[in-house]
């Protein structure tokens, strides 16, 4: 270790493809949003890069005597980092490790130093370079231009957002977001929109990255906290740093609004933190404000990353984020994640492209306590099934919107095509499917729950994000074929995402899996369809639809007259034609004659008069779809247990057969694949 505290690495090797990331928080420490960000964005990028690809880290140089510096926090990421032996040189920013932010001229020295340990790297082919938030915005200018336009500046925050009256910083962001070649990351609508806007960005400089959660973040938000014992057994919850930005003396103000016409508030937990060891001046002025009011509020000001388990207590009634200012703002996220509900939150900055008013959580405007008690009346006024369904789409929400691995490789498809990342599966991994599913063959309980992309061209389908779900319930082949010829028209609306799932509940199912396999479309597991709400359900049975949370159409798979009620058949029993007497052959003239059948009457099972109009239980049967690129006839089965022989099966290439051929009494017997669907050209 050197004098300044950094440990030597080995060297690197060269020629190899290189991707760079320097952070300023969540590698030694997480006492910010930005460093939880950080950390999730490396682990979506270590479960993206090829084989081959040299990972280097530049995090800020922590001392150990820093208070900023998390002990167990470091321990994980650099197991985090050991899976893909990514290098680790820390970078300087004049603060002898003491401080992972400073100010303006800590910025300055931070961006000179990191530029020189890019340019002591190796010299490599292709190289990408990814700097995270404001202490790195100063990086491309201390840059040669052939390396500056391959680096990506992603700023997580902004003078004009957190330090308007620091003219100085302004300025110098300014600056060096307008650098030439420079491209900048927006981690969300509403950065991308200020950066342009306030800060004079290009549109042609800016690419999107947006925040979400990754796979292992998951798990995460779904423990149970251990750490805070003595809490009220019902209380709402906000939490965040202890700065005026986050509008906690907003929120303080509009409980106290509350109590005062009499409505009933559950106490509060304010998790107003900071990583210092002493209080810090805005939370001795909330400590008075409390004292004025007089409000049942327990105040937790020391940091630690265990306040995010908070989420997953039983007794949580609601989650507040009354921000005045906020970028992105994860709490929601985290939320939705943990199953915290409902969700409180103003519509400050990135905060509003993550919460639906009444659908997802309650939403009001920054700095209006009044506003905000108004949200907390009606999220505390929600009876417990509509808690729950609120729980559901806040959580579906986030699985389909936010899902951070699937934003990091758009990205990096961008900016590093030559990367080669491997194509979406269709089938990410969330939730707490973090190891591999139980060797339990093939039970529709134990496969993980997936992210699914739009429609049934799965593979073509990377960039539009659906507005509606359709779910397609399978109960065996014969009912999947007769429901193909209704999901089409989903196909030529980006905005539908179309699922398949199937519950087991039909003794017909053998070879319905390796169907769903061969069309190619997204299959979801039963226990992940009954736990998402979906627009709309369709299917040809009635087993097992009880357990969705959707609008049903049901669309039996039927022959001819043979449906669900005799009463209800057209045309009925006697009013049939031919009538008797007027068949061709007459009795006594077929062939064979009575005596010679096999079986002899008496020994059919059924009886006659007994028998439904059902197809006959021998009769292995599917349908043929009307749309030919659903079509490819591999394979012809039929096996009837009627009075032999029986006519023979008419050749594949028939495009319809009636049900009155001696086959069966549904149509021919065809196997149908979706390889030429499958096979389209991709669409964007």
């Amino acid at each position: 270790m050197n004098r300044r505290g950094f440990r030597p690495n080995r060297p690197v090797e060269s020629g190899q493809p290189t991707v760079v990331v320097a952070v300023h928080d969540g590698f030694y420490g997480c006492g910010t949003g930005a460093g939880y960000a950080n950390r999730g964005f490396l682990d979506a990028l270590i479960t993206l890069l090829p084989p081959g690809v040299r990972l280097v880290v530049l995090p800020v140089w922590l001392s150990e005597r820093s208070h900023e510096r998390h002990p167990e926090w470091h321990a994980s990421a650099r197991r985090l980092l050991s899976r893909v032996n990514a290098k680790v040189l820390p970078v300087d920013n004049g603060t002898g490790g003491r401080d992972r932010w400073g100010g303006l001229a800590n910025f300055r020295r931070l961006a000179v130093h990191t530029a020189q340990r890019i340019r002591e790297l190796p010299s490599a082919g292709s190289l990408l370079v990814i700097a995270f938030d404001v202490p790195f915005l100063g990086l491309a200018a201390e840059l040669p231009p052939a390396v500056r336009e391959r680096t990506v500046l992603v700023p997580r925050s902004s003078g004009l957002l957190h330090t308007p009256w620091d003219h100085a910083r302004i300025r110098w962001e300014r600056n060096a977001l307008q650098t030439d070649g420079t491209r900048i990351g927006a981690i969300s609508g509403y950065m991308d929109a200020h950066l342009r806007a306030d800060y004079g960005v290009p549109r042609s400089a800016m690419v999107s990255l947006r925040d979400g959660l990754s796979h292992r973040e998951w798990p995460r938000y779904q423990r149970r906290p251990s750490a805070f014992p003595g809490l009220p057994p019902e209380f709402l919850l906000s939490m965040g740093r202890a700065q005026p930005y986050k509008g906690f003396d907003d929120l303080l103000d509009a409980l106290a609004l509350l109590r005062a016409d009499g409505s009933p508030v559950p106490p509060l937990v304010l998790a107003a933190s900071d990583e210092s060891p002493e209080t810090t001046g805005y939370q001795q002025a909330l400590v008075a404000r409390l004292r004025e009011l007089d409000l049942p509020v327990t105040l937790l000001s020391r940091f630690r990353p265990q306040v995010a388990d908070l989420l997953g207590h039983p007794g949580l009634r609601g989650v507040v984020v009354p921000s005045r200012v906020e970028p992105f703002g994860r709490i929601p996220l985290e939320a939705f994640a943990a199953g915290a509900a409902p969700v409180i939150t103003t519509t400050a900055g990135g905060l509003a492209e993550q919460v639906t008013d009444g659908v997802t959580g309650f939403l009001c405007p920054p700095s209006s306590p009044a506003r905000l008690g108004d949200a907390l009346r009606r999220a505390l006024a929600l009876d417990p099934a509509e808690r729950a369904r609120m729980r559901r789409r806040g959580f579906h929400r986030a699985v389909h919107a936010h899902d951070h691995v699937d934003a990091v490789r758009r990205f990096v498809s961008h900016v590093a095509p030559w990367l080669e990342l491997p194509d979406p599966d269709g089938r990410l991994r969330l939730l707490g499917t973090t190891a591999p599913p139980r060797p339990a063959g093939r039970s529709v309980s134990t496969v993980p729950p997936v992210k699914v992309p739009i429609g049934l061209q799965a593979r073509h389908w990377n960039t539009v994000e659906p507005q509606r779900l359709v779910l397609v319930v399978a109960h065996h082949v014969t009912s999947l074929l007769r429901l193909l010829d209704v999901v089409t028209v989903f196909d030529s609306d980006p905005r539908i995402q179309v699922v398949f799932s199937w519950n087991g509940s039909d003794p017909f199912r053998h070879g319905l899996h390796r169907f769903l396999d061969e069309l190619g479309v997204v299959t979801i597991p039963w226990h992940q369809a009954i736990d998402t709400r979906f627009d709309l359900a369709i299917a040809a049975n009635f087993g097992g639809l009880t357990e969705l949370d959707a609008p049903i159409v049901i669309l039996p798979h039927g022959a001819g007259y043979a449906k669900y009620s005799p009463g209800a058949r057209s045309p009925e029993p006697g009013a049939r034609s031919p009538e008797p007497g007027t068949r061709n052959p007459e009795p006594g003239t077929r062939n064979p004659e009575p005596g010679t059948r096999n079986p002899e009457p008496g020994t059919r099972n059924p009886e006659p008069g007994t028998r439904s109009a059902s197809v006959p239980s021998g009769c292995s049967t599917t349908a043929v779809p009307s749309r030919i690129r659903w079509s490819s006839p591999t394979k012809t089965s039929c096996r009837c247990s009627r009075p032999a022989p029986p006519p023979p099966c008419p050749p594949r290439s028939s495009p319809g057969i009636r049900a009155s051929t001696g086959c069966c009494a549904a149509r021919t017997c065809v196997r149908a694949t979706a390889r030429r669907w499958a096979s389209a050209p991709a669409r964007s």
